[in-house]
C-alpha cells in the first residue's frame, strides 16, 4: 500500500470539535464560551489584531518583477492581479488570505490556470469547508462542497504546520481558552452594568422609615447635591456611604488587560498599536523606526507567506512582492534630505523623487544628476546618459 494512501487531514483533533461542544479538542476551553470566528471577533482586542494585520498587508501595492541576469525587473501586472474575480478587488481579496491566515492558520485559493500562464481567476476559499488528502502518488487533493481539485487550481498558505499534517494550527483554537476567558468577562460586566442594582452611594440611619419617607429622603439628597458641591448636613444619626469599586473588580480590570496583551503577543503586533496599556507600549520612538520595526517583527512573515503562495501561481520565472515603503517612510524633512542626497549621488532622477512624493514629472527630470544639482550625469567619455531596464548592460569585469 502506497504511504500516501488514505492519508487524511486529521492532523488536529480539533476538527472533531472545533466549538467544544462534546468531544476534547487539543486546546482546552475552561471558559464555558463558545469561540468561533465569530464570537471572536465579540473580543475588541482579538477584532484590532486580525483587523491590523488583514488591513495592513492588504493595502500595500502589489509588484511583479522577475530576476535575469542577476537584475531584478519590474513586469507587467496581470489583470487577475488587478481585478482576481468579478466580485473582489484586489484589497478585497488579499484581505480574506490574511484573515483566514489569522484565524484558522490555513488559506486556500481557487485559482485554475493554464501552464506557464497566470491565473483565469482567484478565489478564497473557506478552509472549514476545505479537505485534504494525499492520493496514490503523494499529490494533494482538495475537497470542497463535493469538488475535488489538484494542486494546479487549489494553493494552499499555511501559517504553522507541523511535520506530517497537510493543515496548520490554528491561532483562534490555539488561544479559545484565552479569548473564552475575554468573552466570559465582558458578558459578566455587561450583566453586571445592565441588570444589576448598584446603586452609587447609600444613605444609612438606625431608624425605621417607612416607604414615602425613604423616598423624600433620597429625592431631598438629589436635589440638593445632584452636581453640586455643597456641604452635606446630616442629623437624626443619618450616615452617608459611598460605594465604590472592590479590589476584586480592579483585579478583573488588571486581568482584562492581561488578555489584551496575550492576544498581541500571540499575533507579535506592538501593544500601542491596538490601543493596550502597560509593557513597552509608551516607550517613544520615531515614525520611521516604528514603522521600520512594525514590518520587520510582524508584518514581514505574513507578507513572506502571501507574496510566496501569490507567486506560485505565476510563471516559473515570476515573482510576487509588497511594496513596504509606506510603512517605512520617515518625516517629510528627513525624506527630503535623503532624496537631495540620492538625486545628487546619481542614484535617483528627480523625477523618481517626485513620484515618490506623489508630485507630477516635468520635462528633463528623467535625466541623472551627479555631484553638482541640474547638471546632466555625462556617459563615460562624454558618451550617453544611463539609461534603466532592459537596454542597460552590466559593466564587463
Amino acid at each position: 500500500m502506497s504511504l500516501w494512501k488514505n492519508r487524511e487531514s486529521r492532523a488536529l483533533p480539533t476538527t472533531l470539535d472545533p466549538y467544544q461542544v462534546s468531544a476534547r479538542p487539543l486546546f482546552r476551553n475552561y471558559s464555558g464560551e463558545i469561540v468561533d470566528e465569530y464570537s471572536a471577533f465579540a473580543h475588541s482586542a482579538f477584532m484590532g489584531a486580525v483587523g491590523l494585520l488583514a488591513d495592513c498587508v492588504a493595502v500595500l501595492p502589489i509588484e511583479i518583477y522577475r530576476e535575469r541576469g542577476g537584475r531584478t525587473e519590474k513586469v507587467a501586472t496581470p489583470s487577475v492581479f488587478i481585478k482576481p474575480n468579478e466580485h473582489q478587488t484586489m484589497f478585497e481579496f488579499v484581505h480574506q488570505i490574511v484573515l483566514m491566515l489569522a484565524i484558522h492558520g490555513n488559506a486556500y485559493i481557487y485559482a485554475p490556470r493554464n501552464p506557464g500562464e497566470p491565473p483565469i481567476e482567484m478565489r478564497v476559499l473557506h478552509p472549514n469547508k476545505v479537505a485534504c488528502v494525499y492520493d496514490d502518488l503523494g499529490q494533494a487533493i482538495y475537497k470542497w462542497h463535493g469538488n475535488e481539485f489538484s494542486s494546479k487550481e487549489v494553493k494552499a498558505i499555511s501559517w504553522m504546520t507541523i511535520p506530517g499534517s497537510m493543515k496548520s494550527l490554528s491561532p483562534l483554537e490555539a488561544m479559545r481558552n484565552t479569548l473564552g476567558m475575554g468573552l466570559a468577562m465582558d458578558r459578566f460586566l455587561s450583566q453586571f452594568y445592565g441588570e444589576g442594582a448598584t446603586p452609587s452611594s447609600v444613605l444609612e440611619t438606625d431608624s425605621a422609615l417607612t416607604e414615602d419617607q425613604a423616598q423624600i429622603l433620597r429625592d431631598t439628597w438629589e436635589d440638593a447635591h445632584w452636581k453640586k458641591r455643597r456641604p452635606a448636613v446630616l442629623t437624626a444619626g443619618l450616615k452617608w456611604r459611598s460605594i465604590t469599586t472592590s479590589a476584586s473588580d480592579m483585579e478583573m480590570m488588571a486581568h482584562r488587560e492581561s488578555i489584551v496583551r496575550d492576544i498581541a503577543r500571540c499575533y507579535r503586533i506592538p501593544l500601542h498599536m491596538i490601543a493596550g496599556t502597560g509593557g513597552d507600549s509608551q516607550t517613544y520612538q520615531n515614525i520611521e523606526q516604528s514603522g521600520i520595526n512594525f514590518v520587520r517583527y510582524t508584518l514581514l512573515p505574513w507578507l513572506k507567506r502571501c507574496s510566496d503562495g501569490l507567486g506560485d501561481l505565476l510563471p516559473l520565472t515570476q515573482k510576487v512582492r509588497f511594496d513596504t515603503t509606506e510603512f517605512e517612510k520617515a518625516d517629510l524633512t528627513t525624506r527630503i534630505k535623503a532624496q537631495q542626497t540620492m538625486i545628487a549621488s546619481g542614484t535617483l532622477t528627480p523625477n523618481e523623487a517626485r513620484f515618490i512624493e506623489n508630485r507630477e514629472p516635468y520635462e528633463g527630470g528623467d535625466q541623472f544628476v551627479l555631484n553638482l544639482p541640474g547638471s546632466a550625469m555625462a556617459g563615460i567619455e562624454g558618451g550617453p546618459l544611463p539609461v534603466l531596464g532592459l537596454d542597460a548592460q552590466p559593466p564587463e569585469r
